[in-house]
């Protein structure tokens, strides 16, 4: 039913509240101009079942619906309405000038308001120059945060209470603005300006390496984690890491495959064979790179089809060996490699080979094409089946990707 009509009218709720207090929930009715009631009188528009109902409104609401005299609804779905109705701005004026933090906390807690609003009235909320978890406002105001986002949690129903969970948040489910939101908590702004607490290495960890973390906030952390963010795909801030000009800094630069056209040739002279591998080749860097280092440039996940025609026809074994492994190597040459019956291994732990062909590699027995084959995103659902019955195999099959995707797919147990 539309809601918006009760405008006017009176309504009954039996039980109580679940998302606001009883008195939020009132507020919010007399600012839609709804009439609660507390008992049934003739004219009522619409009648809600809400928790922990008594023995007394049990029976009241089998009668009311016996009767059939007005809508009998579930009080969720009328009180996502009436959140979804709350002017954003006059509840932060009111919160700010109140400094109710009870009630804040009630609102955090709340499921049914938007994330915007989520996230302004999360900067009001104070944590009182104390951690995450070290009160039971804290802990509930950091538990609403991870349920808010955390999508699994049915599977996973600690992880609102561990500061490893909010740190798998951020590598599951991190977005820019959710990011930003956490970084901006005082406990987390206070250790990214003055690093102190080893409790909070694992959310700062996870706010280095991933994708949507801000510049502003990679830059307090540079610090500190100057080798993750050498990690970090896309790369954030290049020009500073490649200032610190580190041998351990720069060995990992030469191995991240968004570093820049600039940031390679800095590097190409003393890492040429990193380079060679990882980074995305022009035609002038292949060509410069091609005598000395055609093995490494046949692992390059950016070779053109041209590029690749050129490493097979050297019929240099390495180079074999590397455009085997290589899921970006077209299906021409890997049929050619196949045939020859060698580079077994590295064909086994290429997603881009036939399933056909994974099948024919598994009738090998051979224990290293195995493994690679328990590794493989490509290898078919019943081989990896196989391979996790041997206990040689059974620790890479369980760490399979696809695997575990098939898994939770249709929720088999797996212990």
């Amino acid at each position: 039913m539309n809601y918006e009509d009760l405008g006017g009218k009176s309504i009954l709720v039996l039980g109580k509240t679940r998302a606001v207090s009883a008195e939020e929930f009132d507020t919010l009715l007399k600012l839609n101009k709804i009439e609660r009631l507390g008992s049934y009188k003739e004219g009522v528009a619409l009648i809600i079942e809400g928790r922990m109902m008594n023995p007394y409104e049990e029976a009241e609401s089998v009668r009311l619906y016996e009767l059939g005299i007005a809508p009998i609804i579930e009080l969720s779905h009328f009180e996502e309405w009436l959140c979804k109705s709350i002017e954003p701005n006059r509840l932060l004026m009111s919160l700010k000038l109140s400094r109710n933090q009870e009630r804040l906390v009630n609102f955090l807690k709340n499921p049914y308001i938007t994330d915007e609003l989520f996230f302004k009235l999360l900067k009001l909320y104070d944590w009182q120059n104390e951690g995450l978890f070290d009160n039971d406002a804290n802990r509930d105001v950091t538990a609403s945060i991870i349920g808010r986002f955390y999508t699994d949690l049915d599977r996973n129903h600690n992880v609102q209470y561990a500061m490893s969970g909010l740190a798998h948040l951020i590598e599951r489910y991190g977005t820019e603005a959710l990011i930003t939101a956490i970084s901006e908590l005082a406990p987390i702004a206070r250790e990214l300006k003055t690093p102190s607490d080893r409790s909070y290495a694992g959310v700062l960890d996870a706010m280095a390496l991933h994708s949507d973390t801000s510049e502003g906030i990679l830059s307090l952390l540079i610090g500190e984690r100057a080798k993750l963010l050498a990690y970090r795909e896309p790369l954030g801030l290049e020009k500073e890491l490649l200032a610190l000009n580190t041998e351990e800094i720069n060995t990992i630069l030469s191995q991240n495959t968004t570093l820049s056209e600039d940031g390679a040739a800095l590097l190409e002279y003393t890492y040429p064979q990193l380079i060679a591998s990882n980074t995305r080749l022009s035609e002038e860097r292949f060509d410069r790179l091609m005598k000395k280092y055609p093995h490494a440039l046949a692992a390059n996940a950016t070779l053109t089809p041209k590029m690749q025609q050129w490493l097979y026809a050297l019929g240099d074994e390495t180079v074999f060996e590397s455009l085997a492994a290589n899921p970006i190597t077209e299906n021409t040459i890997l049929e050619k490699l196949f045939e020859t019956g060698r580079f077994r291994v590295q064909l086994a732990m290429n997603p881009s080979l036939a399933p056909q062909k994974l099948e024919r590699l598994f009738l090998s027995q051979d224990a290293d094409v195995l493994l690679a084959l328990s590794a493989n995103l490509s290898t078919p659902i019943a081989l990896l089946y196989q391979l996790s019955l041997d206990q040689r195999f059974e620790r890479s099959v369980k760490t399979n990707p696809a695997f575990g995707k098939h898994i939770q797919t249709y929720n088999i147990g797996w212990n």
